[in-house]
């Protein structure tokens, strides 16, 4: 989700419901410290709160997997918090942080738990949230570009790379570790998102439905923070209106060249321009030059950049310099090259998005 961000487990599947059973508290093998067991019966790994060592707790002899993996790491939603979400109370009973494998796009994953309903994932990224639940079916096509059908709807290919776990808290359902990493590639269709999740053992499949911050802030009572009105999830749904007279501003990711054009749909270009920009640049805004579109019509946005076994991801905005208003656009590419045992391989390639002007019938 490089890739964005996902939120699976790269082990074993995610235990059946179970009627409620009592909390269950043991001392630490480490240093001592009190830990509590919240999904008794279902958990396989805890971590101790006070000495952040990682515990085998399906073992009676409660192992120490790894001791004190980092300094403690305080989460926006506190373990022991519960919120209800879609009609249903879950506790949080662990978090992670997961990160890209350069490390630049950055993550938190929280493990729900509810005895009747099983367990969610809660995704905070730069403020945008997403509550997941894994499939228990295989999905043709998971993890190939392209479009993918699966729940009901298709989806769009957004991104894939890697995704790493840099930290672990609480208790999870599989043997959590911070030396995990996994492939992961992600698929859009908003405010639905498809997260891909693979090691060398399994493929994991989940869905996820993009939440407004103000929401899981009222479930869980906790003054969390909203996206700024510069900032978009992945699978957020576009909260603006398309304008006519437009400029592109691009938020860029990370690495290298990028080439933008605006075509309309008589293959009019209208704008195109080019950056050179390297990783020093993430987070940059980036504006064209202003100009206008005489009529109404189909609008496409094609993106190249130069990438080698790298990805770039473009958070861009159409923004009306008369009114302001800006609609929101988001592009993915990259290119990985290599060679196997049938022979080179190479893919990726360029990345084009539509958009549709007020009136305009969707083509």
């Amino acid at each position: 989700m490089g890739a964005q961000p996902s939120t699976m487990p790269s082990a074993e599947p995610a235990p059946p419901p179970r009627a409620p059973g009592r909390p269950r508290t043991f001392a630490c093998p480490n240093c001592g410290g009190p830990v509590t067991l919240r999904a008794v019966g279902q958990s396989i790994t805890a971590s101790c709160g006070q000495c952040s060592s990682l515990i085998d707790v399906a073992d009676e002899n409660l192992n120490i997997i790894k001791t004190a993996q980092s300094a403690m790491q305080d989460a926006e939603i506190p373990i022991g918090a519960r919120g209800r979400l879609r009609d249903v109370e879950w506790e949080v009973v662990g978090y992670m942080r997961r990160s890209d494998g350069p490390g630049d796009f950055q993550w938190t994953e929280y493990l729900l738990y509810n005895p009747y309903h099983g367990y969610r994932f809660l995704t905070e990224e730069y403020d945008h949230w997403t509550l997941v639940k894994m499939l228990n079916r295989d999905v043709w096509g998971a993890g190939d570009p392209g479009w993918i059908t699966a729940m009901g709807r298709t989806y769009q290919f957004f991104g894939k790379g890697f995704a790493r776990t840099t930290y672990v808290a609480g208790e999870f359902f599989w043997r959590a570790s911070i030396s995990d990493v996994t492939a992961v590639a992600d698929y859009i269709a908003p405010p639905y998102r498809l997260m891909v999740e693979r090691n060398n053992e399994e493929i994991i499949v989940s869905e996820g439905e993009y939440l407004d911050a103000r929401l899981v802030a009222a479930a869980f009572k906790l003054p969390l923070r909203v996206p700024s009105s510069f900032s978009a999830g992945v699978s957020q749904v576009n909260p603006y209106k398309p304008s006519f007279a437009v400029i592109v501003a691009a938020v860029v990711g990370a690495t290298l060249l990028q080439f933008v054009s605006l075509a309309m749909s008589a293959n009019t270009i209208v704008n195109s321009q080019a950056y050179d920009l390297t990783a020093a640049d993430k987070g940059k805004t980036l504006s064209s030059s202003p100009f206008r579109l005489e009529k109404q019509d189909n609008v496409g946005i094609e993106t190249i950049s130069y990438l080698n076994n790298d990805w770039l991801e473009l958070d861009m905005a159409l923004v009306n310099v008369d009114t302001n208003e800006s609609y929101a656009v988001f592009q993915a590419l990259e290119h990985y090259s290599g060679y196997d045992s049938d022979g080179a391989w190479e893919e990726g390639g360029n990345s084009k998005t539509s958009l549709y002007a007020p009136g305009t019938p969707r083509s």
